[in-house]
């Protein structure tokens, strides 16, 4: 009797604790002013952030890789006059090449690895670079990273994660599942009109006047 009951508790106590931990391995962020969210593992920690338009910074464990992943968030209201059916096109325009040879200023010796248009990011188009360099700031390290920009509305979100280059590929399954976990804030209706009902298509309205000619059409 006691050996069951031995074993029942020790059964109790590898569920739970599996339980726990599957429960608990994510934390989870969202930064309702700039409207976005994120997903990252519990290993991971939030450190200061640098730049003004840095919103979230945070590190991998691991001493000597420099695993960091963050977001920034931009203002950009040069195309909230267009409609969603072009956000492609502008993607194209506003942020693909040029945009990261821009951004990648900020460091030395760069070597972008890679580069590609019409990826995703949250509900956005976006493009993705790949990229070696060296910082300019700090400690000085040579590193690789990926990084993600989309414009959605009037925002410019941009996720950056980076590793020291020679441990890069052993981080970067877990780059791209925290880039996978950004969402944005919904702010445009799928839809041009909205909630509202088409009422473009709506039969035509007649109200005519006191004499004949006085008959309006709308």
């Amino acid at each position: 009797m006691y050996k069951i009951i031995k074993s029942f508790f020790v059964g109790t106590f590898v569920c739970f604790a599996f339980v726990s931990s599957a429960q608990a391995g994510q934390f989870f962020y969202e930064d309702q002013k700039e409207g976005f969210s994120i997903s990252f593992p519990d290993t991971w920690a939030r450190v200061m952030n640098q730049k003004a338009d840095d919103k979230i910074t945070i590190v991998g464990p691991g001493e000597g890789d420099y695993a960091t992943c963050k977001v920034r968030v931009r203002n950009d209201r040069r195309f909230v006059i267009f409609p969603g059916k072009f956000d492609a096109d502008i993607q194209k325009v506003a942020y693909s090449r040029k945009f990261w040879n821009d951004y990648l200023g900020d460091y030395n010796n760069v070597v972008v690895d890679s580069f590609k248009d019409e990826a995703g990011l949250g509900l956005g188009y976006a493009s993705m670079a790949e990229a070696s360099y060296e910082t300019a700031e700090g400690t000085l390290v040579r590193k690789r990273g990926l990084m993600f920009a989309s414009l959605y509305h009037d925002r410019v979100y941009i996720v950056d994660c980076s590793s020291e280059e020679s441990v890069y590929m052993k981080w970067r399954p877990a780059f791209l599942s925290i880039v996978k976990s950004v969402d944005f804030s919904k702010v445009r209706h799928k839809k041009t009109n909205g909630h509202y009902r088409e009422f473009n298509k709506d039969p035509k309205v007649k109200v005519e006047g006191k004499r004949k000619l006085d008959v309006y059409t709308f």
